[in-house]
């Protein structure tokens, strides 16, 4: 019985390297870089009245809007991922000052990147924590409102409230599952989707607005002081429009 004790004791330690070493490679790190970008949004009164010119003033041409820019403050990004093998993975980042992403230029002005450990994860779930406390607005959105012989208008979208938006990651091609790597950098694309947050936003509604004048300019604009109505529709889809693609 003796002679096989030796072999035995060596297939046991071997499998126990292999289990360690399979271990320590899940605590390797992978990095990833998180950016930040949005799709610009324009739309157009439907209605033939309003294509043919507006009913009370005559004038020709279309009733319609576009937001091109956006700036996004980020306090804190929270992460939280299920790997298919080894622990799961959480962590909340400690930036030294709030991020702020400039959404249609997809740039910040520090780079923003972590070291997470590899593997397959099932599930990721990122959370933005917006504002900073202060007075930097959350999230700021900028376009332009045409009305019918009466010349454009800025539009400016404040939410100004500190808020946290959690977001279920997809993978490259809307995969399920997320693969990170040692030997491989990854990204992370955070993206506001316009569309969605003015999807309910008829151009039209635009005419009955409270419009400003600051410096000279006017302005209309959306808040939760100004013109309370359409803020609330838009608000009311934050939580919708964000998406993160790990690629």
């Amino acid at each position: 019985m003796k002679r096989f004790r030796y072999p035995y004791l060596f297939i046991t330690a071997m499998l126990l390297l292999v289990t360690s070493c399979s271990k320590d490679e899940l605590t390797l790190p992978s990095k990833v870089y998180f950016h930040f970008g949005m799709t610009p949004h324009s739309d157009i009164e439907n209605d033939e009245v309003f294509k043919n010119g507006y009913e009370s003033t005559g004038q020709p041409g279309p009733i319609s809007f576009s937001i091109e820019e956006g700036t996004l403050v980020i306090a804190a990004i929270e992460f939280d991922g299920k790997r298919v093998q080894g622990q799961d993975v959480y962590f909340m980042s400690d930036f030294p000052a709030p991020v702020v992403a400039k959404l249609h230029e997809e740039g910040t002005q520090a780079t923003v990147d972590f070291d997470i450990p590899q593997g397959i994860y099932k599930r990721i779930d990122v959370s933005l924590h917006l504002g900073n406390g202060q007075d930097e607005i959350p999230l700021v959105m900028e376009g332009t409102f045409n009305r019918p012989g009466r010349g454009p208008v800025s539009i400016r979208f404040e939410f100004r409230f500190d808020d946290i938006i959690t977001i279920r990651s997809t993978g490259g091609a809307a995969n399920q599952e997320i693969t990170l790597r040692k030997d491989q950098p990854s990204t992370a694309m955070v993206q506001l989707n316009t569309g969605s947050l003015f999807a309910l936003i008829n151009p039209g509604v635009f005419m009955n607005a409270d419009i400003s004048v600051e410096n000279g300019q006017n302005i209309l604009r959306i808040s939760n002081n100004h013109n309370r109505n359409i803020f609330n529709q838009i608000a009311a889809r934050m939580n919708n429009a964000f998406t993160v693609v790990f690629e």
